[in-house]
């Protein structure tokens, strides 16, 4: 059984998720990004501090700190060094990603075509990975492709605090580092992108070909 806060904690995580598919404006992103961030790092604390569970205290002070505060400012000033304010536009209309994302989170949970093998703790979890993946496929700006992931990640985060028997505490740290050390590089390249083509849109990198 999973702790008592975690359903509407949960569902909060997916509702920022889905503001995200609707704003364009980077700043924006990065901050509800930020907050859904530090909900989930919360939601880690209380679960462990519930179950007497000191690894996954630490685990969520360092998710809230690391990837809910200092990943939204390094991409913020990442943003600010290539003079980027807002994605220039999506592949597809927000309205139209944010009906995509409902239809199928209705879907899942009316549906459930998994039932078998997804508990129903799991359904928030999975509406993360789809909206992530959703943002990922949908946006023009690299950065915005960065947030994408991230929240796709977030996701993962969720099903693994989830869990009636959490991940050792080595599996979790070495998850975090790799997220972070992703988002760092991903950072840099989005620079090198910008201070060589003049633009981070991905949509005209097929003009690289010869």
């Amino acid at each position: 059984m999973t702790y008592f806060a975690f359903e509407p904690a949960a569902t909060a995580a997916v509702v920022l998720g889905l503001a995200l598919l609707g704003v364009t404006r980077l700043t924006s992103s990065f901050t509800l990004y930020g907050i859904q961030t530090v909900l989930l790092g919360a939601l880690a604390i209380a679960i462990g501090a519930h179950h007497g569970d000191g690894a996954s205290v630490v685990v969520g002070i360092a998710v809230a700190l690391l990837k809910g505060v200092g990943v939204p400012l390094f991409l913020a000033r990442t943003a600010r060094r290539i003079e980027c304010r807002r994605d220039s536009g999506t592949v597809i209309a927000p309205p139209f990603q944010l009906f995509l994302a409902l239809a199928a989170l209705a879907l899942l949970v009316v549906v459930r075509p998994f039932d078998g093998e997804l508990p129903l703790y799991a359904l928030p979890a999975v509406g993360l990975l789809m909206i992530g993946m959703l943002i990922m496929l949908t946006r023009r700006m690299a950065v915005s492709m960065i947030v994408g992931f991230l929240v796709l990640e977030n996701g993962i985060f969720l099903y693994a605090i989830g869990q009636p028997h959490p991940m050792p505490f080595l599996i979790e740290i070495g998850a975090l580092i790799d997220v972070l050390g992703g988002t760092m590089l991903a950072g840099l390249l989005v620079f090198k992108i910008s201070r060589t083509f003049e633009h981070i849109d991905v949509t005209r990198l097929r003009e690289l070909r010869g």
